[in-house]
């Protein structure tokens, strides 16, 4: 009887030792993170304008010039002091210098490994220092972005940030790159049906 009972415990504690290594089905997002990068991207918008706009501030400045001597001519004939010249117009490429738009580009290439249409996905791209756990810097978004099961899609993010505070990639350049090790995390995900996904959710 003791052996029959001990047979009977030895049974069941293996099959909760095994149902606990089987993994849960609501703790993974069956998201595969195919790719990740992120890039410095500095836009000049004076060269999205008008691209005869150069041209025609040196016609006006031109025209300015020559109606500020005609007016002048005519004030020192009628016995006046003449005016002081206004100052000079920035043109578009003297603006261009100063109006750099710098921006970060965090992008990731996702599939889908499930069988639900996925609507949203709150992500986070995490650098740490390579070597230890310690986060040096996390940007967080929310993307809208529609991806049937099986299919595979690109999701850009932009930010002002730059991925971590203590580094200005601006300077630092490609070699930021090696300065630390790059993580995506995937925060939750929202399906077409209305259900929701969320890290660690019990």
């Amino acid at each position: 009887m003791k052996v029959l009972y001990a047979v009977t415990m030895l049974f069941l504690l293996a099959v909760a030792a095994w149902a606990q290594a089987l993994p849960n089905p609501s703790d993974t997002s069956n998201v595969i993170i195919v790719q990740k990068k992120w890039r410095l991207e500095v836009r000049n918008p004076a060269l999205d304008e008008d691209p005869l706009r150069a041209n025609n501030e040196q016609r006006q400045a031109e025209y300015d010039r020559r109606e500020y001597m005609r007016k002048n001519e005519l004030r020192i004939r009628q016995g006046k002091s003449p005016e002081i010249a206004p100052p000079p117009r920035k043109n578009t490429s003297e603006r261009a210098v100063s109006n750099y738009v710098t921006r970060y580009i965090y992008e990731l290439k996702i599939k889908n490994n499930g069988e639900k249409t996925i609507r949203a996905i709150l992500w986070e791209y995490v650098f740490f220092e390579p070597g230890t756990e310690a986060i040096v810097g996390q940007r967080q978004f929310i993307s809208k972005v529609s991806i049937s099961p099986g299919k595979t899609k690109n999701i850009v993010a932009h930010s002002a940030s730059p991925p971590t505070e203590t580094i200005d990639a601006t300077k630092a350049g490609d070699k930021s790159r090696e300065l630390y090790s790059e993580q995506i995390v995937i925060q939750s995900i929202e399906y077409e049906d209305g259900s929701l996904w969320k890290a660690n959710s019990k």
